[in-house]
């Protein structure tokens, strides 16, 4: 019996490094899935400022940097970033109805509205906690981040 297959290599024999497959999708595909986000919590704060639509951006987009860098931290600092996000924007959701501005046009919302937009909300929701929970699961078993980056 030969020596056991090595499970640190990709099906053609090749050691995925670098930037490059998944993990480019998910660095590409995270800069508009932060913009939408960064609006939503600008428009919490502050009406949808755009400086602070372009601070939060900053603020959140700081660990994608950490990828091209090939920081060590990259993987780790990602997936906190992303669970901030999923958890923040979900308070953010859950706060719409009750936000002071919107007391006014809440009393004259009719019900089909309120469905309307809690489905809108609840769309938000899910599909960012299923973003973090996917690129999550996708840090801590990537080949590709492995060696890249040198985690576990």
């Amino acid at each position: 019996m030969g020596p056991a297959p090595n499970t640190e290599t990709a099906v053609d024999g090749t050691t995925p490094v670098g930037v490059g497959g998944w993990l480019l999708v998910y660095l590409c595909g995270s800069i508009p899935y932060l913009l939408v986000h960064s609006a939503g919590l600008s428009g919490w704060f502050l009406d949808y400022a755009l400086w602070l639509l372009g601070a939060i951006f900053l603020l959140l987009a700081f660990p994608l940097v950490l990828i091209p860098l090939k920081s060590p931290q990259a993987p780790r600092w990602n997936v906190v970033a992303l669970w901030v996000v999923a958890l923040v924007i979900t308070l953010r959701a859950a706060a719409v109805p009750f936000n002071l501005e919107t007391d006014g046009a809440a009393q004259r919302r009719n019900p089909e509205e309120w469905v309307a937009a809690i489905a809108i909300l609840a769309a938000i929701v899910v599909g960012s906690l299923a973003w973090a929970t996917i690129w999550t699961a996708y840090f801590r078993r990537s080949l590709r981040v492995r060696h890249t980056f040198g985690s576990r």
